[in-house]
This record gives C-alpha cells, structure tokens and sequence, in this order.
C-alpha cells in the first residue's frame, strides 16, 4: 500500500527545480510497482489453477482409493466365500468316494458270491448229465456223484479254486445252446441214411433172392420186441449196431468197408462206408446225444 506523506514534507510548487526530479522519480517508482503489481497477479492466477488441479486431482485420488477399498472388501468377501464353497464341494466329494467305495466292495462281494454260484451250477450241470448218463450195455443208470451239502465239507465249492474253471464255463455256454440243434441234425441225417440203408438192403436182397419179405419183417418185429422195454439210450444204441451189422454182412462191400474207402464203383458203397463213419461216432456219442434230444419228437422212418 501507499503511505501518501503529509503535506509539510511535500516540495510546494513553488519550490525549485529539485522537487520536480524527485516527482518524476516518484512517477517511475509507481510505474514499476504497478507493473510488479500485475506480474504478481499473474502469478497468483496461475497459483490458484494449479491448486485448483491439485484439488481435483486430490479428490480423484481420494475416490480410487474408497474404490479399492471397497473392491478389497467385495474380493475378501468373495474369497471367504469361496473358500466356504470351496470346504462344502471338498465335503461332499469326499462322502461320495465313501460311498463308492463302499458300493466297490459291495460289487466285489457279489462278484466272489456269483463266481462260487458259477461254480456250484456248473457242477451241478455236471452231475446232472452224469445221472442222466446211461450205460450202454446193459442200460442201467450211472451211480450219481456225491452233491455238495454247501456246509464246507466238501472239496467241490472251494474258493481257491483258479479262474481257469469259470472261463471254461463260460465257454461252453454257447455250445450248451448249439449242440441240441446240432445234435438233431445228426440224428435226422443218420435216420434218413438208415432208412437209404434199409432200401438198399431191401433193393439187394430182391435182386439175389426173391425171397418174401414178410419172414425178416416178422424178425424185425420180433427183434424189436424186446428193444422197446429198455431205455431210449440203449435203444438207438442198439439201433446204431444192427445199422452197422447190416452193412458188413454184405460180403460183396466188406472190403471197401473195413478200409473206409469213399471212392468205390457205386454210390451205393459210398453211402455205407459214410454211414459206418456215422455210428461209429453215434455209438461214441450215444450218451451225450440222449441228453439233448431226448426230448426232440422223433421222424418216423
């Protein structure tokens, strides 16, 4: 500010030439303040802007800061959160192996029980066929086998037993299946080649003797006659052998028999050489093929 003088320390215009420098001087002291003045302003403007952007700034700063602090509070929530999640899923997964390892062993159980239930049924499968097995002599049946009781006595449900014994009945599943058809192929075959055999033997025996037929019809009843009180095992066993009687009573064929020759003159001979090849196999087989066609209706011949 200016501190204006009085007016006794004032030069009066009438003084000399002396006060009239020093008003000039006063006028450029003045000019320069004033100048001084403005750069002052001028800096104080600026000043204040550049408070006024640190203000701001300050501010700005000031919500980023309430913004993270709030995303810190919201990401510890979230991970406490998850973490809860985290134990709950870790729970519940641990109860569900439990439990699957519990039904692993319930399985493995009922694996054991069905394997030993395998092998009872196989046995037992055995020793019905060797029941219903007859001799073929003198057609009595075969003494049974001894049944397992299941109290452990016996030797013939043994859990050690290898793997080796239920794989070869699981095997011989399909062929339980097959053979019955199989079977009564073969026995259809060998019927109709009994009944060519019997044309044949009927066609020979016109041929060389003209002898009536009623005589052999009378024996082959009276042959049959004491057949039909034995059981059907022994029946068609016996069959199988008069089948192979007639063929080697001709003695015109015998050679070509005996040594199983398939290319002789006449088809005639090869269908009795192929039809002693059939009941040497039937007469083998006669007990196995009574157990699965049995119960087939028989052809009439």
């Amino acid at each position: 500010k200016f501190v204006r003088k009085p007016d006794s320390e004032q030069p009066s215009p009438t003084s000399s030439s002396g006060g009239r420098i020093s008003s000039a001087e006063h006028n450029r002291h003045l000019q320069s303040l004033i100048a001084e003045l403005r750069a002052l302003k001028e800096v104080n403007q600026r000043l204040s802007d550049d408070n006024q952007e640190l203000r701001d700034l300050c501010c700005f700063l000031d919500d980023d800061r309430q913004k993270s602090r709030k995303l810190s509070r919201e990401w510890h929530r979230f991970g406490r959160y998850t973490a809860s999640v985290m134990r709950q899923e870790v729970s519940a997964y641990q109860n569900k192996l439990r439990q699957l390892d519990d039904k692993q062993q319930e399985l493995i159980r009922d694996n054991l029980e069905l394997k030993d239930l395998c092998l009872y049924l196989d046995e037992e499968r055995a020793n019905a066929a060797a029941m219903a097995r007859v001799c073929s002599n003198c057609g009595a049946t075969m003494e049974p086998v001894v049944r397992d009781d299941g109290d452990g006595s016996s030797s013939s449900t043994n859990a050690d037993e290898p793997m080796q014994t239920l794989r070869n009945f699981e095997r011989s599943i399909p062929e339980l299946n097959i053979r019955p058809t199989i079977t009564d192929q073969t026995l259809q075959y060998v019927r109709s080649l009994e009944r060519r055999i019997r044309q044949l033997e009927e066609e020979n025996t016109t041929r060389t003797t003209p002898t009536p037929q009623a005589p052999a019809q009378n024996a082959a009843t009276g042959a049959a006659d004491p057949i039909s009180g034995r059981p059907e095992a022994v029946v068609r066993a016996l069959q199988v052998l008069e089948v192979r009687e007639q063929l080697e009573r001709d003695p015109r064929h015998r050679g070509h028999i005996a040594l199983g020759d398939s290319t002789s003159p006449s088809g005639d001979d090869a269908e009795k050489v192929l039809m002693r090849e059939m009941c040497n196999v039937m007469w083998r087989n006669g007990g196995k093929m009574d157990d699965t066609s049995s119960n087939e209706p028989e052809m009439d011949c």
